[in-house]
């Protein structure tokens, strides 16, 4: 834990690009493959369902600390972070905390967290709060909140990563894509550097639209683009390869089961297919409401 709350820090106090990438290189090249592969899970902004509540959390600090309830209210609005605040209020550790590997505390002091009752959310709360030193409840915090998040963005995280492997940016960001398990041995797949191992289930990076920062005029002759239309739909990937059809949403979940009648159109597709573009609804001359399509799949805008 204590290697990947010195990575945080790291990250936290610099704004230069090239250090935040030189951090992630140190931290992925040192960390054991089992504590990397949940770094990487959550610095690529995965999170866990949120067990517990700020008022919840506040209320224990309260009777941890015995500070009055009124004065870690009012600490906490001065403050405005949960994370920050906790760990402001908790006293100092006498000596060092304990470190234990970051895939051990999330097994044991995040994950739990959602299948306890309230008293045993508590107790595994306080004593956590007992073993660790100020700067590690300060991570832990940020990870059992839901609320990680340290200024690097996905691009950063292959950049590293691909540098640990020695293999190309391109190459690690198909490997990040779709769903993989935080794992030593998902971890030792993502550096393999045979490149040629590939999961055929797994989209490419999405081709997404970005703010225009220049004049329209910088980017060259129209003739070299090629011009889409900006749908209201959800951007998708369907991939047909080894006889599989597979929608990927831009969220990199697999949509196939919810829109049926697309796939069963993509298994006359030629196979090694893969098509990038807007999943809409369509009727008559025109599109249907975004909320058509997500019905399908069980959200709301």
């Amino acid at each position: 834990m204590q290697r990947f709350t010195e990575l945080y820090s790291e990250l936290d106090e610099t704004n230069k690009t090239n250090a935040k990438v030189a951090a992630l290189e140190k931290y992925f090249r040192s960390a054991p493959p089992a504590d990397a592969a949940w770094a990487l899970y959550y610095l690529t902004g995965n999170r866990q369902r949120r067990a517990i509540s700020g008022a919840q959390l506040r209320d224990w600090v309260s009777q941890e600390t015995g500070f009055a309830p009124w004065l870690v209210e009012e600490s906490y609005h001065a403050v405005g972070d949960i994370a920050e605040t906790l760990t402001l209020l908790l006293p100092d550790l006498d000596g060092d905390g304990a470190d234990k590997p970051l895939h051990q505390v999330v097994q044991e002091q995040v994950l739990p967290l959602a299948d306890l009752d309230e008293a045993a959310q508590q107790a595994l709360v306080v004593a956590t709060w007992r073993q660790m030193d100020r700067q590690q409840r300060f991570v832990w915090h940020k990870l059992i909140t839901g609320a990680f998040r340290v200024g690097v963005g996905r691009t950063l995280v292959v950049r590293a990563l691909a540098n640990v492997a020695g293999i190309d940016k391109a190459v690690m960001a198909h490997r990040l894509m779709g769903e993989w398990q935080p794992n030593a041995a998902a971890y030792r797949a993502l550096l393999d550097p045979d490149t040629e191992q590939a999961d055929h289930s797994r989209p490419y990076p999405f081709y997404l639209a970005y703010q225009l920062e220049g004049e329209p005029e910088s980017l060259g002759p129209l003739a070299d683009w090629q011009i889409e239309w900006k749908w209201d739909g959800i951007r998708a990937q369907l991939i047909k390869r080894n006889g599989d059809v597979l929608i990927w949403s831009r969220g990199e979940e697999l949509v196939t089961d919810a829109y049926p009648e697309v796939a069963a159109v993509g298994a006359a597709l030629p196979d090694g297919t893969v098509l990038d573009g807007e999943l809409l609804a369509w009727q008559d001359d025109g599109p249907l409401p975004f909320n058509v399509l997500q019905q399908r799949i069980g959200r709301k805008r």
